[in-house]
């Protein structure tokens, strides 16, 4: 084990901790400028004036995005690689968010669910985008249970398959931009790729939170014990009474949901499921009871960070959140490969 109880409790305190303390300053960054008492009076304290429509409509609310969606992708991820058994696993290579995206093209491309006007998203029917995005995710989620309980396949095999598959989703897009010549709406698809947690609003919000902490959360957390099992291998869950069949069909369902609703939303962030879990397990080792919390607050920071960086770098222009954890996530990950000898489950 990776240090003790103890340690690993103090290590996610300070995760948490810190957390809490980057959301004042992450509202503070910006191209708008206001004091951090001026920030700090109206965020507990709103009122009319232009920075609580800032601290409010603008900033804060992208904020909690980035912490609920992360919290989302960094369990997701660490259970996914549990249950496979891989540390490449996550919802981003297993092409949960690709499928996710089909699904919001064909929600807004066929079905009308949505328009850009006036360089914005704007979504007629949110729920139907996001049931459209958990169908196809489902279907990815089939297709990856096939493959590894029909066709046989290894761990290896099986990230190699599950990619395969994401191109393949990726063409259907590309096809469904090629029939639909109409700038508006391919512009909103294209957009929808890139990952902004700006577009969110608070009933979208709202809806993630609601289901990832009364559904998603809770059943990774509770599950956590199991997770070290499986990872023992199939015949030590089975004498423990636990089932890895089952327990790996409703990982992946459940992932699946939270990726959906975070891709319907605020569209595709790719690398904080495959990021977040290691750079836990370096912190506090394999175990889940510590590692599936550690991960979503890694999560959560990754999420944060990127898009306080995104917004903030080259200011005014916003660089959405999807592109700066694409472009922070590569190297890092490396990094965290390298340091941990090269596999995701050493203690």
């Amino acid at each position: 084990m990776r240090g003790s109880a103890p340690r690993k409790r103090a290590i996610l305190t300070a995760l948490i901790l810190l957390t809490f303390f980057l959301v004042p300053l992450s509202i503070w960054l910006g191209y708008y400028k206001a004091s951090m008492a001026d920030i700090l009076r109206v965020l507990f304290m709103p009122d009319n004036s232009p920075l609580s429509t800032v601290v409010w409509d603008l900033r804060l609310r992208r904020i909690l995005a980035a912490i609920v969606i992360g919290a989302v992708l960094g369990g997701a991820g660490a259970a996914i690689q549990a249950v496979m058994r891989n540390p490449l696993a996550s919802p981003f290579t297993f092409g949960l968010s690709f499928a996710a995206s089909l699904g919001v093209a064909v929600a807004l491309l066929i079905l009308q669910g949505g328009a850009l006007q006036r360089y914005q998203i704007y979504v007629y029917n949110p729920f139907m985008v996001s049931m459209c995005a958990f169908a196809f995710s489902l279907v990815q989620v089939l297709v990856v249970l096939l493959l590894a309980y029909k066709a046989g396949l290894s761990a290896g095999s099986l990230v190699l398959s599950a990619i395969a598959t994401s191109f393949a989703y990726q063409a259907v897009l590309y096809l469904l931009q090629y029939f639909y010549l109409n700038e508006v709406l391919v512009s909103t698809v294209v957009f929808w790729t890139f990952g902004d947690l700006g577009r969110i609003s608070w009933e979208e919000l709202r809806l993630v939170a609601t289901a990832s902490a009364l559904l998603v959360i809770p059943y990774f957390i509770y599950r956590s014990l199991d997770y070290d099992l499986i990872l023992g291998g199939d015949e030590l869950a089975k004498s423990s009474g636990v089932s890895p069949e089952r327990l790996r069909v409703e990982t992946t369902v459940l992932a699946a949901l939270g990726t959906a609703l975070a891709t319907s939303f605020v569209g595709v962030i790719g690398f904080v499921c495959l990021l977040a879990p290691h750079a836990a397990r370096l912190l506090v080792g394999g175990g889940h009871r510590y590692l599936m919390p550690t991960s979503m607050v890694m999560g959560s920071l990754i999420l944060l960070l990127s898009d306080t960086l995104g917004r903030t770098i080259i200011s005014p222009i916003v660089i959405p959140v999807g592109i700066m954890t694409s472009l922070l996530g590569v190297p890092l990950l490396v990094y965290l490969l390298i340091r941990g000898g090269g596999h995701g489950y050493r203690d």
